[in-house]
């Protein structure tokens, strides 16, 4: 039996949740046509409830993946730094490598998960990446001062399990006027947008519903869905309303600047609106999110699985992500998925725990990204037989197919989080000294930043600092890598198991027969080099490597 995903909120110290969200009066004077389009398409019988499992079989049911045994998987240790990667944001720890190899289980992957998304690391990657689809402009340095506050905000209430359309709700109708100074909100939404009713305009549309207004905004475009009149209709729902006869606020006018034209708000859907009675900057928000929730072509879910989709398989379901209302993407497979996925995630409240459970546990996620080698049901590697590699069965099942994963670049916050659990630091440290200044770690992902992962390349620049940056000369030396501390201090361990440590550490898996001779071997033909300062060298070699500086 399905229950309302609108909980009471609490307030936290230091965390400021809107006045308005949540006020059982104002979303009845706000929004009286979203009570009945509720009553309308309420079930009749007891739901189907929606598992991470149910979302795994639909994927895996739409793309052909469904029959393990015709499938190339990752091994063990590939998918263990994948999913370390996409859930935390860093490669596993050595005990986290050992403890996976080391466990047989059939469960071994599902557990692996639900210990990272319970894990500070899975809270603290994911607000990232949310910040970075919503307010993107954080990634330059006219407003890196927006993401501190931003991405703590989403941290808690990532932390609280917040259902996805109630996080967009509480950025959209923030009171800003009401923002107590020190308290953590999602101002900087606003902040990144001068707070000026047509940038909000444009940014709201793509990062929540996927929707390219921008072209809008100066001239009516011949091969765009959207006009110039919509955009601005937009964004008056983001001016304050305007005093009217009697003293009553009224809907505002927002004109076009060097012109005479001005328009009120009005929903892209032209869906007739039925003001509030008392109408201010909240509510009158409120009724372009309650639209949000409830227009029939379901953007706001479809952009959110379109989204976390390309963050977890390297590209979207459907692209370009910011353009999900063209006529073009409506039918066909790719449609297919992401309608019923987005109808899942719906019926499912929003719920991103679920939703990211489901495509992380799918026999598609967990495809190699090579096309020479298959796991079978034990987690060892054969060779594939290519007369399988396209299976008559999957053909037919499938709408389209995915045949092996995508080889995926890293962020700067990936490989800086990364190069600091390679050297056994912890994640959470600021930067190698542990000082509070978190300036090394924002000026390294800055360095590297990249805008899509799956067609990330590496510049000279980031390539150098790789080699011989600073940073990076810390890391090589026992005094900034605890890994090569300890190893200096265990004589017990014999120089091939302190060479197979430092691959588990940076490569998250042991070294190959044919690599551990060739190391030992460039040992022997360098006599003069003491042992430690080859492990810090091997080190360096393995961090500058593509196996390394790549999620595959």
């Amino acid at each position: 039996m399905t229950t309302s995903k609108f909980k009471p909120l609490t307030h936290s110290p230091g965390i400021q949740c809107p006045r308005t969200v949540f006020s059982v009066k104002r979303i009845i004077g706000t929004s009286l046509f979203l009570l009945v389009a509720t009553l309308s398409f309420a079930p009749t019988g007891f739901a189907t409830e929606i598992t991470p499992r149910s979302i795994s079989r639909l994927i895996d049911e739409r793309l052909g993946t469904d029959n393990q045994t015709q499938l190339q998987f990752a091994s063990d240790a590939e998918f263990l730094r994948r999913v370390s990667l996409d859930l935390g944001g860093r490669i596993p720890t050595i005990v986290e490598v050992y403890d996976f190899l080391e466990n047989t289980s059939e469960s071994r992957r599902s557990e692996a998960i639900t210990r990272l998304m319970n894990s500070g690391v899975y809270y603290r990657n994911m607000a990232t990446f949310w910040r970075r689809s919503w307010v993107p402009q954080a990634d330059t340095p006219e407003f890196d001062s927006v993401t501190g506050n931003f991405e703590r905000w989403l941290m808690h209430r990532l932390q609280q399990k917040t259902p996805y359309d109630e996080l967009v709700t509480e950025i959209l109708i923030l009171d800003q006027a009401a923002i107590v100074p020190e308290s953590t909100t999602p101002v900087g939404f606003y902040d990144a947008n001068l707070s000026k009713p047509e940038n909000l305009a444009a940014s709201s549309t793509r990062a929540f519903l996927g929707i390219n207004l921008d072209c809008a905004q100066c001239h009516d475009h011949p091969f765009s869905r959207w006009t110039r009149e919509q955009f601005w209709q937009t964004a008056a729902f983001f001016a304050p309303p305007v005093m009217g006869k009697g003293d009553r606020p009224q809907p505002p006018e927002v004109q076009i600047p060097d012109t005479k034209l001005a328009y009120k708000p009005a929903l892209l859907s032209k869906t007739k609106i039925q003001w509030p009675q008392q109408l201010d900057s909240v509510s009158l928000r409120l009724v372009l999110v309650d639209w949000m929730k409830t227009n029939q072509e379901q953007l706001l879910a479809k952009n959110a699985v379109n989204r976390l989709w390309a963050h977890f398989f390297g590209e979207a379901i459907i692209e370009p992500m910011d353009d999900l209302s063209r006529d073009e993407f409506q039918s066909g497979p790719h449609a297919q998925l992401l309608n019923e996925l987005s109808q899942t995630f719906i019926d499912s409240g929003y719920d991103l725990q679920t939703l990211v459970e489901g495509i992380v546990g799918s026999n598609a996620y967990r495809l190699s990204s090579s096309s020479q080698s298959i796991t079978d049901a034990k987690g060892s590697t054969q060779k594939q037989n290519p007369a399988t590699d396209n299976d008559s069965k999957a053909d037919s099942v499938a709408t389209f197919q995915i045949t092996k994963a995508t080889v995926r670049g890293l962020t700067g916050e990936q490989i800086y989080d990364s190069l600091q659990t390679a050297a056994g630091l912890a994640p959470e440290r600021k930067d190698v000294r542990g000082s509070n200044d978190r300036s090394q770690r924002e000026e390294f992902s800055t360095q590297f930043y990249i805008e899509r992962a799956h067609s990330a390349e590496r510049s000279i620049a980031q390539s150098l600092t790789l080699m011989n940056g600073g940073f990076i000369n810390e890391l090589t030396a026992p005094e900034g890598n605890r890994v090569l501390a300890s190893l200096a201090s265990s004589p017990f361990m014999a120089p091939a198991e302190q060479i197979d440590t430092v691959f588990i550490a940076v490569l998250g898996r042991h070294a190959q027969p044919a690599e551990l001779q060739a190391v030992q071997r460039s040992f022997k033909s360098h006599p003069d080099t003491s042992h430690l300062q080859h492990l810090g060298n091997l080190f360096w070699a393995l961090i500058n490597s593509s196996e390394f500086n790549t999620n595959h």
